[in-house]
């Protein structure tokens, strides 16, 4: 079997075809990480019936850790979503801060819908929201857009259900840990989202700009379920996986401990959340809510897709001796976690740029340092939750042309493709950057 430089060579060919495939040639990322999966262990010279068990245990694998989740997650969001529940706790967030700060409360609006539902979906929501806010309080439209969208963008990249964050944890083998990635995602998040709100602020503020015309207050299109029905679905899974997180750590009684690990494994927690969604469903609009689940399943199935292939390339690359070649490095003193972080940070960053989607470059980067993480050094919980946040990142540099995002935020906003460019395009640098100093910071402490 091959080793040494040649597998390198071998490795680094597949995943530039992945990048290629995906950016230049519109591949989807399934087919493209297949087709690496198969070109890596045919040239590595693996046994055929070895590559093909491979690649079925790695599909399965991860549809074991995550599927469900992924499935759950997202259908959590599209209820609070349809029902309106993402708008009622953006109009509580608008309360709370008051008018004469209206960029930090849409960036916190942001933060915190971005959590259950996805960036582009968040915005398409909560932007009919900008216009009155920018108006009302006389505050650059630009910033305010950008305050939204930076804090969307950041929880969706950090912070489970999202799907990136948990197909990067099962890769990981966090996949029971998903407390410890909630906690290390949000210690990375908040003070992101503190950037978000300062830099948005302060250079955001003198792009010019016109009054597009397209914000319309939301309340006047649906009528909003009440706060406290609106926040459990969200909150309830969170407490949940916190609570059987910390029934890990602490003493006490037996059957307490089994009750809490039970409720706060991620399937059961984010059930538990599913159902307290439906409080917001009316009794009339049964066949509305069946509606929302066939989408919900739609949406999850692609993403299901992509989490498989991504598991396939791993376990591929785990049945070469790549492993033991990072393990020479590792004794010989050839680098240092700090810079296993970094290298994590510049593979999110290459996928990212290069074909466009966040989701796609956590799953597909992860899937190439599960196999070395262990020999590098990363076993714990908290260790490969830094990793996974330093890749998620490296996944956020940077938004332009080639992702949904930018043009969902480009067209719905009303900005043009340049005041686009110069705005969100260097948020999302700005935010990169910073997250990543955030997670080094993190990693001089912790590791």
């Amino acid at each position: 079997m091959i080793t040494g430089f040649s597998l390198l060579l071998i490795i680094a060919v597949a995943i530039l075809f992945i990048v290629i495939a995906c950016s230049r040639f519109k591949w989807h990322p399934f087919l493209a990480l297949l087709i690496a999966s198969l070109f890596t262990g045919l040239t590595v010279g693996l046994p055929l019936k070895e590559i093909v068990i491979s690649a079925n245990e790695g599909f399965g694998n991860m549809m074991t850790h995550i599927g469900l989740v992924v499935v759950l997650g997202t259908l959590i969001g599209t209820v609070l979503e349809k029902s309106g529940a993402t708008l009622c706790i953006a109009d509580a967030i608008i309360r709370f801060f008051g008018k004469n700060k209206p960029v930090l409360a849409i960036t916190v609006i942001g933060a915190v819908v971005g959590i259950p539902i996805f960036c582009d979906s968040g915005f398409v929501i909560l932007n009919g929201l900008t216009n009155p806010l920018s108006r009302e309080t006389k505050r650059s439209y630009t910033a305010i857009v950008n305050g939204l969208a930076g804090g969307l963008y950041i929880t969706h990249t950090f912070l489970p259900p999202h799907p990136g964050s948990l197909a990067g944890a099962a890769n990981l083998g966090l996949g029971q840990h998903l407390g410890t990635v909630i906690l290390t995602g949000l210690a990375v998040s908040i003070p992101t989202t503190i950037m978000c709100w300062l830099f948005a602020s302060r250079f955001l503020n003198t792009i010019n700009e016109q009054d597009t015309g397209v914000g319309v207050k939301a309340e006047e299109l649906i009528q909003l379920p009440v706060l406290w029905k609106s926040i459990l679905p969200v909150i309830v899974p969170v407490l949940l996986i916190a609570a059987g997180s910390a029934a890990e750590l602490l003493p006490m009684p037996a059957m307490l401990k089994k009750v809490l690990l039970f409720f706060g494994s991620p399937v059961v927690a984010l059930l538990t959340g599913l159902l307290f969604s439906l409080l917001l469903v009316k009794r009339k609009e049964t066949n509305i809510f069946n509606q929302w689940m066939l989408e919900a399943i739609r949406h999850a199935g692609p993403i299901l897709i992509l989490v498989g292939a991504g598991g396939v390339f791993g376990n591929v690359l785990k049945k070469t001796p790549l492993a033991d070649l990072v393990q020479q490095w590792v004794s010989n003193g050839s680098f240092s976690p700090i810079a296993f972080l970094l290298i994590a940070y510049v593979i999110g960053c290459l996928l990212k740029t290069a074909q466009g989607s966040t989701t796609s470059a956590i799953i597909v980067a992860t899937s190439i340092l599960s196999p070395i993480a262990f020999i590098a050094g990363f076993k714990a919980p908290l260790q490969l939750s830094l990793l996974l946040s330093a890749t998620a990142a490296g996944a956020m540099m940077v938004s332009h042309a080639n992702d949904a995002y930018f043009w969902v935020i480009a067209q719905f906003s009303g900005l043009s493709m340049q005041q686009t460019y110069s705005s969100f395009s260097l948020m999302s640098i700005v935010l990169s950057i910073s997250s990543l100093l955030i997670v080094l910071l993190l990693g001089f402490i912790l590791l």
